[in-house]
């Protein structure tokens, strides 16, 4: 049975759809940069699939966060199935 499901799933590509959210996250360290990775995290995208929402370790990496926005938005639209993303809202 369990061969069966597994067969299933991969002519159907049940799990393979990868959604904007874990295009992001999984692009994420090219996206901020090694050093700010470990510090901030995309959490979730609105419905509508244009503000991702990042969490900040600290208000500092918010600001860098801030200061840095256009070139974390230009290099999220540039993944893949990423362009309709075009706010961040950092807290």
């Amino acid at each position: 049975m369990v061969d069966l499901v597994e067969k299933v799933w991969e002519d159907w590509g049940i799990g393979e759809e990868q959604t904007i959210e874990s295009l992001i996250s999984g692009n994420w360290e090219k996206i901020v940069g090694r050093d700010m990775a470990s510090k901030c995290a995309p959490t979730n995208l609105s419905k509508d699939g244009k503000t991702i929402q990042i969490r900040a370790a600290s208000s500092t990496i918010k600001q860098e966060l801030t200061f840095r926005r256009t070139e974390i938005l230009k290099k999220i639209q540039s993944v893949k199935g990423c362009n309709t993303v075009t706010q961040l809202r950092i807290f």
